[in-house]
């Protein structure tokens, strides 16, 4: 392999995973998809809240993205205001965010790295490990994992998990 093809290898490689020299951590993002008619939705908000304030600290952008019909801007404000957070919420018109991070269920989250690239997709942890079933406590913290992952410029080593809540209809 010549230097110029394994220079070209090692850049491809960062820009997969997001790792470039002085990458900062502003350049990630957290979405998440909710319903404030979602049960399940609604469990999470006390750990979406804190993973919101551990990580918002450290200059990562948050979203939380309401990917049903029938909620309006009120709704959402309400509903954030409920739970006592300033996590920037916004109603997703067309199902824009839906498609284009192939979104499933509400809760899921998104971690997207400062390229754009999806270097996690799907359960906030392992709290609901099917649908209707709960452990008293989550033992795996699949998102926080995949934040600090990146954030200490290693790859996810779970990159996908699944997760379980309310459909999105398409």
């Amino acid at each position: 392999m010549t230097v110029l093809k394994f220079y070209r290898t090692i850049l491809f490689v960062c820009m997969l995973t997001g790792l470039t020299a002085g990458a900062k951590p502003g350049g990630l993002k957290v979405i998440f998809f909710l319903d404030p008619e979602c049960p399940i939705s609604n469990a999470y908000m006390k750990e979406i809240k804190s993973i919101y304030a551990d990580y918002s600290a450290k200059g990562i952008d948050f979203e939380a993205v309401f990917p049903v019909a029938t909620v309006t801007e009120t709704d959402i404000k309400s509903f954030l205001k409920k739970y006592k957070t300033t996590l920037p919420g916004n109603k997703d018109l067309n199902l824009q965010k839906v498609k284009r991070y192939k979104a499933e269920v509400m809760p899921e989250a998104i971690l997207v790295n400062s390229a754009g690239i999806v270097v996690y997709k799907g359960a906030i942890d392992n709290w609901y490990y099917a649908l209707g079933r709960s452990r008293a406590v989550a033992t795996e913290q699949y998102l926080r994992n995949a934040i600090d992952e990146t954030l200490s410029g290693n790859p996810v080593i779970k990159s996908r998990t699944e997760a379980y809540g309310c459909l999105i209809n398409l």
